[in-house]
């Protein structure tokens, strides 16, 4: 993909920006205690974040999609919150996942960032991590498995673009659903929705969610299995694409973390890795399926 083929999805309207953080969050919370096993408060608050910051992307992917007139299917993919997900929506004939990532840029540089230098991350963390099941297929209609490369820009100076507002009561509640449903095969709907935000709801605060910004979304390139052979592991002793930007390392690696482009984005386990720069665009399918 070329520079000029990033999508840059912004000034979303913040009503609509808030709707879809809040349906987010409210997926995180019912889901939370099907999908966590440790119950450590500290823990929990992280994970219902994580969560709902991958739900907001998807969001706003659906988003631009709508807005564009691009007619992708998330509805088949949509799974009960007690389930795990399977993709996130099909396409073309085959099923895709958003992997999005956040980037740190500040207003001043990021008109002038090279998008194209962004790692295309697919976690690897070990053998039956994501990597692992890239070809496998959930769908009996789908031809192939694909992924599409999102980031969402963060301040450097203010990285938390949401706070939670969750009370101690309302952890337990959850903390108690997880015990109660632990180790146990579920095949149908363990509750309904609205007892659970019911009884969630009257041990603490409604006003669960404040956006402090809306961070912009970032949709490079695309890649099914005709590129899987690009992707490497994150890896200092191998050097994977250390070269691939002149007079700078693409990533350094320490015991704990792997900065890519000087600390622009951090992770913290292996992924299997290449430049989206490598790889076609969005931009270059939607304009190939509208011819």
């Amino acid at each position: 993909m070329t520079k000029d083929e990033v999508i840059i999805v912004k000034n979303i309207p913040k009503d609509i920006y808030s709707v879809i953080a809040y349906q987010a969050m409210n997926y995180a919370l019912i889901s939370i205690a099907f999908t966590y096993n440790r119950m450590e408060k500290s823990d929990l608050s992280t994970r219902i974040g994580n969560i709902t910051k991958g739900k907001i992307a998807e969001g706003l992917f659906n988003y631009f999609c709508i807005e564009k007139g691009i007619n992708l299917d998330f509805k088949s993919c949509a799974t009960p919150f007690w389930m795990a997900d399977m993709r996130d929506f099909l396409w073309l004939g085959g099923e895709w996942d958003i992997k999005n990532n956040f980037l740190y840029c500040s207003d001043r540089d990021f008109t002038k960032f090279d998008f194209t230098l962004l790692p295309a991350l697919i976690p690897n963390k070990n053998d039956n991590d994501q990597w692992s099941k890239r070809n496998e297929t959930y769908h009996l209609q789908s031809k192939f498995t694909a992924y599409v490369f999102t980031f969402m820009r963060l301040k450097p100076d203010d990285k938390h673009f949401f706070s939670l507002h969750i009370s101690d009561a309302q952890y337990e509640f959850i903390t108690s659903i997880a015990s109660k449903y632990k180790n146990l095969a579920i095949s149908e709907m363990p509750f309904a929705e609205q007892w659970f935000f019911d009884q969630f709801l009257s041990f603490g605060s409604t006003d669960l969610l404040t956006l402090r910004y809306y961070p912009e979304l970032i949709i490079t390139s695309c890649a099914n299995a005709r590129y899987w052979s690009l992707f490497k592991d994150t890896s200092i002793q191998d050097h994977h694409y250390q070269d691939h930007i002149s007079g700078q390392k693409w990533y350094q690696k320490t015991d704990k973390i792997i900065k890519f482009l000087n600390g622009a984005l951090v992770t913290k386990i292996r992924n299997k890795t290449c430049p989206v720069g490598l790889l076609p665009s969005l931009q270059h399918i939607i304009r190939e399926v509208k011819v």
